[in-house]
């Protein structure tokens, strides 16, 4: 009961001051009403909509008030995808993954240089990026066009860490892009869901903690199937349908 109170508390907390549309808006509503069922809804259609770390973050409180673990931990991880640093995510994400399996140690999805890279934002880069080129370019200009001469000893000087700094931002954005647009984990639907060594191919026995975080390896032609990586490092196949993923 404790634990409840406690994960419950963290989104009371954490949401008081967002700025709310109506989807979000009726589904705190509905949360307030402990209608957590239509809350769910609301929440799901938002992050269908217009994906963000409030809308996956508000799902999760939903799907955990239901009891409904796996999606509640596959919403927790979906909103550090937006908002890697949230320290509230992370608690309730681990508490989701507790949930499933006691056994289960929760690690954080993405490792500390792309928690880095993205609590800048993809606005710091894109910036950095264009101030970084356009910097690099007039460096590159006078080092061409001008002869001997202190302006041209500077410019010699400095091409070497701008072409770094447009390194980093364009690593920076390009790491964002991806990061966003690039399905990288998924969490099972349920317990019993069913494993094969091929798409369509012999099932298999496959003892896999629901707690745990699958790693997505790759797509069957029509995305119906996805293979993927479970923490004994076997390679599987799984129907799409059967899982959460992000």
């Amino acid at each position: 009961m404790r634990n409840t109170v406690s994960f419950i508390l963290v989104f009371l907390v954490s949401f008081s001051s967002l700025a709310i549309d109506s989807l979000f808006e009726e589904g705190l509503d509905n949360i307030m009403k402990k209608d957590f069922k239509k809350a769910q809804m609301g929440f799901l259609k938002d992050a269908e909509k217009q994906p963000s770390f409030s809308a996956f973050y508000n799902l999760g409180v939903a799907s955990g008030s239901l009891g409904e673990w796996s999606k509640a931990k596959w919403a927790f991880e979906s909103s550090l995808k937006y908002k890697p640093l949230s320290g509230d995510a992370q608690f309730n994400a681990k508490f989701a993954s507790q949930k499933l399996s006691q056994n289960n140690l929760w690690e954080h999805p993405y490792p500390w240089h792309e928690r880095l890279i993205l609590g800048f934002g993809a606005t710091t880069w894109s910036v950095l990026a264009i101030v970084t080129s356009s910097f690099l370019g007039l460096l590159i200009f006078n080092i061409l066009t001008k002869k001997k001469s202190k302006l041209r000893k500077w410019c010699l000087r400095l091409i070497a860490p701008a072409i770094l700094l447009f390194l980093v931002s364009f690593y920076g954005v390009n790491s964002i892009n991806k990061h966003y647009n690039e399905e990288r984990y998924g969490i099972m639907k349920a317990v019993d869901v069913p494993f094969y060594i091929s798409p369509n191919g012999v099932q298999i026995q496959n003892e896999v903690d629901p707690g745990s975080r699958l790693e997505i390896k790759k797509y069957f032609k029509d995305s119906t199937w996805v293979q993927i990586k479970a923490q004994s490092s076997n390679l599987l196949w799984i129907e799409n349908k059967n899982l959460y993923t992000y």
